[in-house]
């Protein structure tokens, strides 16, 4: 009875131990899943929708690919950098402790400081030559797709998963801004046009695109939610 009772429990184990090894890695996507039964999101999604078809984003030259073929839109000059800083001033968002979130994707990590595109590799990163958070302009945010993988949230690995009418959130030590996704695209890696700043208040993410691949580059951009309380 007693090794009855044992070969039972033995068996339980490793069923239980088998199921986490099969739903673990896919943490992420089941998370993902069950966050589109929120109602209020699914609502405020529907809502957004009808506007971002009312004001469609517009980026001079989006489809149009730079004549440089070999250089990637991350890699920024000290000149341009130098001479941002001398009519904006120095941006120090670390300081401000920024972060950066999508729940719809499962991504959450903080955003870094950098003259260049090595700073990836300690966070988000911030263009140099773009807009700050909240302010009018063109916010740009670069981030590596796989240098970690799931369950780690803080690489841009499920950007493909953020759709029009998600939620891009940028939070700071003060502050708290919400942008509404607007539009999605694929571009090539040296189309610098989504770098361009804008009249607008928007925030622009870009990462690496196919997965697993730096052929192209997938862009998320997305409009301050405050204008649409005003439309």
């Amino acid at each position: 009875m007693l090794l009855q009772t044992i070969s039972i429990i033995l068996l339980l184990a490793i069923l239980v131990i088998s199921m986490a090894l099969i739903i673990y890695p896919q943490r992420s996507e089941i998370r993902i899943f069950f966050a589109q039964f929120n109602t209020e999101q699914i609502a405020h999604n529907t809502t957004l929708n009808i506007f971002s078809k009312i004001s469609k984003p517009t980026i001079a030259g989006i489809e149009e690919s730079n004549t440089s073929e070999n250089q990637a839109m991350e890699e920024i000059s000290q000149k341009e950098i130098r001479e941002h800083r001398q009519k904006y001033g120095v941006v120090q968002l670390e300081r401000k402790n920024t972060k950066l979130k999508i729940d719809s994707a499962d991504i959450d990590g903080r955003v870094v400081d950098g003259d260049d595109a090595t700073s990836m590799d300690r966070g988000f990163w911030y263009y140099p030559t773009s807009s700050p958070p909240g302010e009018r302009g063109n916010t740009v945010i670069i981030g590596h797709r796989f240098l970690h993988i799931p369950p780690r949230t803080d690489t841009f690995f499920n950007l493909d998963k953020v759709g029009v009418g998600d939620t891009i959130k940028i939070e700071q030590k003060n502050d708290k801004y919400t942008y509404t996704v607007v539009q999605t695209l694929v571009v090539d890696k040296s189309n610098t046009s989504i770098l361009e700043d804008t009249n607008d208040y928007r925030i622009t993410l870009v990462t690496c695109e196919p997965l697993w691949s730096s052929e192209k580059r997938l862009i998320v951009v997305g409009k301050m939610n405050d204008i649409y309380v005003n439309i």
